[in-house]
C-alpha cells in the first residue's frame, strides 16, 4: 500500500512551516496565475481576446490537481463561459475561478469582452480585455506551526480587490497567436509590519500559439503543435510545448513538456456532437518528483452553434441586400438605354451606328455587322451576310448555314467491334464489351476527324418505353467510358432505338441476347 505523506505529523508541520516562512520572511512577491495543461482547448481561460473567437457558444469546466501527494497541494477550478456575437465580430464571457493552496485560497469572478478587426479574408485581430475582483484569504488556523510566533498572530487574513487583463488573438485560417497580461492591475493585498507586503499580485506575460496541419493521408486528422511562454517579474522565462494530434469532431491526443517542471499526457474525446471531456496526466520532473508525482486535470466542455434559423435570416437579408442592389443597377441601365435609343432613333432609324444621310442600307436588321455605307457585311462573298453566316471566312451554302458542305465517309469497322453486347436489364458494360470500347479509343485517338455513331437497341422483354429508356442508358454508360479515356463528347453521338430493329428476330433467349446490343458506326467528313 502506498504510504500517504500526510499521516506523519513532523512532515505536516515541517511543510506548513515552509509555506508561512515563504508567505511572511521572504515577502510573497506574486501569486502566480495557475498553471493548467489544456488551455489550448479553451484559449479563454487565459486571454480575453480569445472569448467567442469561433463564434459558438461554449462552456469548460475545469479542475486541476498538482502536488496530490502532498500535504497542502494545489487544487485549482474554474468555469468558463463565452460566446461570439454578430458572426464573432464580437465576444463576451465570463470567468469564475478558485485557486486553493493549503492555507491560501484565492477566488476570482471575470467580465470578458472581444472585439474582432477584420484584416483580410483569412486574417483576423482580436482585441480583448477582462475585469472584475479577486478575493484572497489566508487561514491560518489550518497552520500546525507555532501560533506564538509573532509573524503568525491573529487566524485570517483577507482581501478583495480589482482586477484587469488584457490580450490580443490573431487567427490566419490554420495558425494562433496570442498575447495577454493577465493581472495587469498590480496592486498589494495585504500588508503588515510597517507596510511590507505580505502577498502581492504581479503582471503576468504570455505568449502562445498554434499551427495546424493537416495529414493528407487520414481523413479529418491533423497534427497541431502548440506553445506557451510565461514571463513574470523576478521569475524565471516558462514555457510549454506541446505535440497534439486531434481528429475532428472525435476528440485529441497530446503530449506535452513544461520546462524544469513536468512532462505529461493528454487525452480528449468528443462523447456527443456538442460534449467533450478532456484528461491530462503530469510527471513532475524536478527533485521533489518523488512527492508529487499525481498531477492531475479533468475538463468538460460543451459547445453549440447559433440556430439555423438565425443563420437563415442572415443569409437572407444578406441575399436580399444583393438583389437590391442589383436591380438598381438593371434600372439605372434601362433608363440609360432608353435615354440612348431614343436619341439614335433621331439619326439612325436602324441603329447600326451609321446616320441615315450616309446610310445606303437604312433598313438593315439590328445588331447586323455593317461596313462604313451600312449594309451589311459578306466576307466570304458567297451570299450569306456574316452576321447569320456560321463560317464568315469560308464560302459555303445556305444548307450548311454558311459553311462549306462536308462529305460523310463511313470508316469500316471489323466485325467484331461493331457491336457491344450487354446482359439481360443491365447497361454495365461487360470485361469483353471494354476490351472493343478500348481497341475504338485507339482508332479514334489515331484519327481526330472520326465521328462515332452509338446506337442503342434492346430484346422485346418488357414495355417500349422502358426499353427506350434502359437503351438510353447503356449508351451512356459506353459514352461516358469514352469520355474518361479522352474521347472528346463532340465526336460522340448516341442514337437510342429500344427494340425498334433488332439485329434477329426476337424468339429464343439467344436470339435476344443478340438484341442487347450498342451497335457502333464510325464516320469521317471532308
Amino acid at each position: 500500500m502506498r504510504k500517504r505523506y500526510t499521516q506523519t505529523p513532523l512532515f505536516r508541520f515541517i511543510s506548513t512551516c515552509f509555506m508561512l516562512v515563504f508567505c511572511f520572511l521572504a515577502q510573497v512577491e506574486a501569486q502566480q496565475v495557475s498553471l493548467v495543461d489544456q488551455y489550448y482547448i479553451n484559449p479563454g481561460i487565459y486571454n480575453p481576446a480569445a472569448v467567442g473567437f469561433n463564434n459558438q457558444v461554449q462552456a469548460y469546466l475545469l479542475r486541476n490537481e498538482k502536488f496530490r501527494d502532498f500535504d497542502g497541494g494545489q487544487t485549482f477550478h474554474s468555469f468558463t463561459l463565452d460566446a461570439g456575437l454578430k458572426e464573432g465580430k464580437y465576444g463576451i464571457g465570463i470567468n469564475l475561478t478558485n485557486n486553493n493552496i493549503d492555507i491560501f485560497n484565492t477566488t476570482q469572478a471575470e467580465f470578458a469582452y472581444a472585439y474582432r478587426i477584420k484584416i483580410d479574408d483569412r486574417q483576423f485581430l482580436r482585441l480583448g480585455l477582462s475585469v472584475g475582483l479577486s478575493d484572497f484569504r489566508l487561514n491560518l488556523g489550518k497552520a500546525n506551526a507555532d501560533m506564538n510566533d509573532e509573524l503568525l498572530q491573529g487566524d485570517h487574513y483577507n482581501n478583495t480587490e480589482f482586477i484587469a487583463n488584457i490580450g490580443a488573438y490573431y487567427t490566419n485560417k490554420q495558425l494562433t497567436l496570442g498575447f495577454a497580461i493577465p493581472q495587469l492591475i498590480n496592486q498589494s493585498n495585504l500588508s503588515k509590519y510597517d507596510a511590507n507586503d505580505l502577498y502581492r499580485q504581479s503582471r503576468h506575460f504570455l505568449l502562445s500559439g498554434s499551427y495546424e496541419i493537416p495529414i493528407t493521408n487520414i481523413k479529418d486528422l491533423s497534427f497541431v503543435p502548440n506553445f506557451m511562454m510565461r514571463y513574470i517579474k523576478n521569475s524565471p522565462l516558462q514555457f510549454d510545448i506541446n505535440a497534439l494530434l486531434k481528429l475532428k469532431n472525435k476528440g485529441w491526443f497530446a503530449v506535452n513538456y513544461r520546462n524544469k517542471y513536468a512532462i505529461g499526457l493528454n487525452l480528449g474525446v468528443n462523447v456527443l456532437n456538442n460534449l467533450k471531456v478532456g484528461y491530462s496526466y503530469n510527471v513532475n520532473t524536478q527533485n521533489t518528483a518523488h512527492i508529487s508525482t499525481t498531477n492531475h486535470e479533468f475538463l468538460i466542455g460543451y459547445s453549440f452553434s447559433k440556430t439555423s434559423h438565425e443563420k437563415e435570416k442572415r443569409e437572407l437579408k444578406y441575399l436580399r441586400d444583393i438583389l437590391q442592389d442589383k436591380y438598381q443597377r438593371i434600372n439605372r441601365l434601362e433608363e440609360e438605354l432608353e435615354k440612348y435609343a431614343a436619341d439614335s432613333r433621331l439619326n439612325d432609324q436602324d441603329r447600326d451606328g451609321v446616320p441615315d444621310e450616309n446610310d445606303n442600307c437604312p433598313h438593315t436588321p439590328p445588331f447586323y455587322r455593317v461596313d462604313d455605307r451600312g449594309c451589311s457585311l459578306d466576307t466570304d462573298k458567297d451570299g450569306i451576310v456574316d452576321s447569320e453566316d456560321m463560317c464568315p471566312d469560308k464560302p459555303g451554302s445556305f444548307t450548311n448555314n454558311g459553311c462549306p458542305e462536308k462529305t460523310e465517309r463511313r470508316i469500316p469497322l471489323d466485325k467484331k467491334l461493331e457491336n457491344l453486347f450487354f446482359e439481360f436489364g443491365k447497361s454495365n458494360l461487360t470485361d469483353l464489351s471494354k476490351e472493343k470500347a478500348d481497341q475504338i479509343i485507339d482508332i479514334m485517338r489515331e484519327h481526330n476527324d472520326y465521328v462515332l455513331k452509338l446506337h442503342g437497341h434492346t430484346d422485346d422483354i418488357g414495355s417500349e418505353k422502358l426499353n427506350r429508356e434502359l437503351a438510353y442508358k447503356r449508351l451512356v454508360t459506353l459514352h461516358d467510358y469514352l469520355i474518361k479515356h479522352i474521347v472528346p463528347e463532340n465526336r460522340i453521338i448516341i442514337l437510342p432505338h429500344g427494340e425498334a430493329s433488332p439485329l434477329i428476330e426476337n424468339t429464343n433467349e439467344k436470339s435476344r441476347a443478340f438484341n442487347r446490343r450498342v451497335y457502333l458506326e464510325m464516320y469521317s467528313y471532308e
